[in-house]
């Protein structure tokens, strides 16, 4: 951990938040992910070894309770952890308003999947399954993905369901990416031919509704984002 030194709470509160991983995990522990394989879900990139050492800083500091039921490990934020909810929120409006949109080497379809997923409101989600098969054109084999979407449950994975899939959705990584950041409506990138769609008008009706978009899209963005650094135009 980087030490200031100085009696700043800004700098005393950066020495504890500030280093990298950090409100990210806390991110995903305010998500309600507690076990350190759901945390990693949402840290893809994240090594193991680093996400253990954080982990412990946090606990160390207060933010984060280690606790053991039936030899499984969780790991559940302190009241004080808690409180940096309003500050994540803050930082994801703020990004959403000042910065472009990302880069093609930011967007990871697992990423992109399980965040839309895990923000779905499902009681907007149809009693009856509805099976959908994704295809990420632009995506590394493996690029097809399947959503089983319900009331009672919400599952994605890559195996091929048992049931045929009702609606089928083609598109590239940025263009899902941009309606469900809010860049783009669904309307403009399926008469774009970004995102195309195919099943039964209730059915992809129904999709939609449920998908929606990420919960800072409807944040007003800034005309001129701010620029990126040379060197990181990718």
């Amino acid at each position: 951990m980087h030490r200031y030194e100085q009696h700043c709470p800004i700098a005393r509160a950066a020495e504890v938040v500030a280093e990298s991983w950090t409100l990210l995990i806390v991110r995903e522990l305010l998500c309600g992910n507690e076990c350190r394989v759901d945390i990693a879900k949402g840290l893809p990139k994240i090594a193991p070894s680093v996400l253990g050492r954080r982990l412990r800083t946090l606990e160390s500091h207060g933010l984060v309770t280690r606790v053991v039921e039936a030899r499984e490990v969780s790991y559940r934020l302190t009241a004080a952890g808690r409180e940096l909810r309003p500050i994540v929120e803050q930082l994801g409006a703020w990004g959403q308003r000042w910065l472009d949109r990302p880069r093609l080497g930011d967007l990871d379809p697992e990423l992109l999947v399980y965040d839309i997923c895990r923000e779905i409101d499902r009681a907007r989600l149809p009693a009856d399954p509805l099976t959908v098969e994704v295809d990420f054109a632009d995506a590394p084999q493996p690029r097809r993905w399947w959503l089983i979407l319900s009331a009672a449950e919400v599952v994605a994975g890559q195996r091929h369901p048992d049931t045929a899939a009702a609606v089928r959705v083609s598109c590239t990584l940025g263009a899902l990416a941009g309606v469900w950041l809010g860049h783009v409506t669904w309307l403009q990138a399926v008469r774009d031919r970004a995102i195309m769609l195919a099943g039964e008008t209730a059915a992809i009706r129904s999709l939609i509704d449920c998908l929606g978009a990420s919960r800072f899209a409807g944040m007003a963005r800034v005309d001129e984002p701010l620029p990126r650094p040379a060197g990181d135009r990718g």
